[in-house]
C-alpha cells in the first residue's frame, strides 16, 4: 500500500499543478512588472491604462497585458513551469510529510519510553497530520523540504522566467521561441552555471513556505482549539455528556488558512522573490542596467536606480495570483488526500473480507 507521504506528493502535485493552471495569467503579468527597471520597456502604456481604467484589479491588468502583447503570452513558459511545478510540489509534500511523520514518531517514542509503555504508535496512522511538532519542528521540517525542492527544480524554472521575459521583446521571432531554445542559448552564454541562477535567492525564499507552514499550523490549531471548546460546551449541555467526535478541517477552512498564511509569508519575501526573478531572467539582451553580478550587486543597483520601491513591484498582482494559487493547491491537496485514503480504506476492507471468506470456505 502507497505510504502516506507518497499520498501527500500525489495531492501536492495535482493541486499544484491545477492551482498554477488557473493562475497563470496572473503569475506572468507580475513576473512582467518585477522586471520593469528604471530604463525598461514598459509594456503597459499610459494610454491602455487609461483605456481599462474602468476595470477592478486584476482585471485591469490582464487587460492591458493582453493587448500590448496578446493574449498568447499570457501562457508563455506554460508548459516547462507545470512540469516544474508537478515536479517540485511533490518533491516537497513528500518530504515534508515523511519529516514530519519522523518528527511526531520520535516524540511519540520519547513520550512512550519516559512512560514506560512500548506502544509508542498506537495512535491512528493518518492522526500524525494535525498533531503539534512545534515551531522548531515545522521550521526544519519546511526548511529542509524547502531547500530539496530549491536544488532539484531550479533549472526548469529559469528556462521558464526566460520564456516570460522573452515576451517583452519587440519582435515575434524572440516572443515565440521554444524552452529547448531558450535552454541552448542560456547553455552557450553561461554554460551549466547558468541554469541554477537565483539559487540562493531562490533558497532564502525557502523562507516563504516556511513561514507559511508555520503560520497555516498556529491558525490550524487554534481553530481546532475553539472548534474542541465549542464541541465540548455542546456535549456538556447534552443529557449524558458525550464526546461529538474529533474537530476537522473542511475544505473551506484550509482555504481560507492557507490564504491567510500565504499573505502573511508572501509580504515578508517578496523583494527576495523579485531579485530572484531578475537574475533568473538575464540573458545577452537584457538591458545593461538590468543585469547584475549576484544578490547583494542587485539590492545595491535597484536601490540606487529605482529607489525603494522597485522592491515591491508586481507585488499586488503577486500577492493575489500567490494567495489564490496557494489556497487552492491546499484545497485540492487535502480533497484528493481524503479521496485517496477512503479509496485505500476500501481496498482494504474488501481484501480483508476476502481473507475471511478464504479462510470460512477452507
Amino acid at each position: 500500500m502507497a505510504s502516506e507521504a507518497a499520498v501527500e506528493a500525489v495531492g501536492g502535485a495535482v493541486g499544484a499543478v491545477t492551482a498554477l493552471a488557473a493562475t497563470y495569467p496572473l503569475a506572468i503579468v507580475s513576473t512582467w512588472q518585477a522586471l520593469e527597471h528604471a530604463q525598461g520597456v514598459e509594456l503597459a502604456t499610459d494610454e491602455l491604462r487609461r483605456r481599462y481604467a474602468f476595470l477592478p484589479s486584476p482585471l485591469k491588468e490582464l487587460a492591458i497585458y493582453s493587448e500590448s502583447r496578446g493574449w498568447r503570452s499570457l501562457f508563455a513558459g506554460l508548459k516547462p513551469c507545470l512540469a516544474a511545478t508537478a515536479v517540485s510540489q511533490a518533491v516537497y509534500f513528500y518530504l515534508y510529510s515523511a519529516l514530519r511523520q519522523a518528527i511526531v514518531a520520535h516524540k511519540r517514542a520519547t513520550a512512550a519510553a519516559r512512560a514506560g509503555t512500548l506502544a509508542p504508535g498506537a495512535a491512528a496512522p493518518d492522526s500524525s497530520r494535525t498533531e503539534a511538532i512545534g515551531v522548531v519542528g515545522s521550521l526544519v521540517v519546511a526548511g529542509l523540504a524547502g531547500c530539496g525542492n530549491v536544488l532539484a527544480t531550479t533549472p526548469v524554472w529559469v528556462v521558464a522566467t526566460q520564456m516570460q521575459a522573452l515576451q517583452r521583446q519587440p519582435t515575434a521571432q524572440e516572443r515565440n521561441r521554444t524552452a529547448w531554445q531558450v535552454a541552448v542559448q542560456l547553455y552557450k552564454e553561461s554554460g551549466i552555471a547558468g541554469f541554477w541562477k537565483g539559487v540562493l535567492p531562490g533558497l532564502v525564499m525557502v523562507a516563504n513556505p516556511t513561514l507559511q507552514y508555520i503560520l497555516y499550523e498556529w491558525l490550524t490549531a487554534q481553530l481546532l482549539q475553539l472548534r474542541r471548546g465549542r464541541a465540548g460546551s455542546k456535549a456538556a449541555g447534552r443529557p449524558g455528556g458525550g464526546g461529538g467526535g474529533v474537530p476537522r478541517l473542511g475544505t473551506g477552512d484550509v482555504f481560507l488558512l492557507t490564504a491567510l498564511a500565504k499573505l502573511g509569508a508572501t509580504l515578508v519575501t517578496y523583494p527576495m522573490l523579485l531579485i530572484k526573478s531578475r537574475l533568473q531572467a538575464m540573458n545577452s539582451s537584457t538591458a545593461h542596467e538590468a543585469r547584475y553580478s549576484g544578490v547583494l550587486d542587485a539590492v545595491v543597483a535597484i536601490l540606487r536606480r529605482e529607489g525603494v520601491a522597485a522592491f515591491f513591484k508586481g507585488m499586488r498582482l503577486k500577492m493575489f495570483q500567490t494567495v489564490l494559487a496557494a489556497a487552492l493547491l491546499m484545497a485540492i491537496k487535502e480533497q484528493v488526500y481524503l479521496s485517496t485514503k477512503t479509496v485505500m480504506g476500501g481496498l482494504t476492507a474488501m481484501r480483508a473480507v476476502a481473507v475471511a471468506a478464504e479462510a470460512d470456505s477452507g
